[in-house]
């Protein structure tokens, strides 16, 4: 199960991280989602590979933030 963290811009409250933790943890391939806001950070685990990784990236863009990969994100689904 790859694990993967992100950096996410424009949290700004514990109310906009339960939104986003809502919407990805939407998805049925994802097994746990953790949002920290203080740090613009959220960690999943999911079930898949990149076309599931890209669809997580979907789901934090639709909730209306930007995101980037922590270092190393894009080799977690490898």
């Amino acid at each position: 199960m790859p694990d993967v963290t992100l950096v996410v811009q424009d949290m700004s409250s514990a109310e906009d991280a339960e939104r986003l933790e809502r919407a990805i943890r939407r998805l049925s391939f994802v097994e746990l989602v953790n949002v920290d806001f203080e740090k613009g950070l959220v960690a999943v685990s999911y079930e898949g590979g990149e076309a599931e990784l890209e669809k997580i990236g979907e789901a934090i863009k639709e909730a209306g933030h930007d995101f980037e990969p922590s270092p190393g994100a894009e080799h977690a689904a490898d």
